[in-house]
């Protein structure tokens, strides 16, 4: 189902925010990629939310490192459209799979239907996001990172 994909997307991009919110000169997502992801478990919470777990695979070849209060608000043609939440995400040496929990909840002005058509019918190009997070270090420093206006078509294929 195309819907249940559109929905791991968000909760893995948020997976991948720190790389595109942080500088380059200090990317806290150096030697991390991404190598697949399933979804686990996608259900409604209300009449306009989300909630699921995604598990994320992850080759990590840098430091541990973990990402908190991670969200993000998702707009297309520059309306608000859902905002995300993710819970702690903590990436270890190696590879590993990592459970991302997050909710997902619709804009007031977006009704489910329309949602639903723009799930299946998805362009990358047509949406921004704005992302905010904290990276936790090894050594427990965090710092928060704030990127606006990304667009998702420069990252998504």
């Amino acid at each position: 189902m195309k819907c249940k994909k559109i929905i791991a997307l968000i909760l893995v991009l948020a997976v991948m925010a720190a790389a595109v919110a942080a500088p380059r000169q200090k990317n806290p997502l150096t030697g991390l990629s991404l190598t697949g992801y399933s979804v686990q478990s996608i259900r409604p919470s209300s009449m306009k939310g989300l909630s699921g777990t995604v598990t994320v695979n992850v080759n990590n070849k840098g430091e541990t490192r973990s990402f908190r209060n991670v969200s993000a608000t998702l707009y297309r043609s520059g309306n608000k459209v859902a905002h995300g939440v993710c819970t702690d995400m903590v990436f270890l040496p190696g590879n590993s799979a990592v459970k991302v929990t997050g909710q997902i909840k619709l804009s007031d002005d977006v009704s489910l239907i329309t949602a639903m058509r723009s799930a299946f019918s998805f362009q990358p190009s047509e949406y921004t996001a704005d992302i905010i997070c904290s990276v936790v270090d090894a050594k427990g420093r965090a710092e928060t990172y704030v990127r606006k206006g990304i667009p998702l078509g420069d990252y998504l294929k």
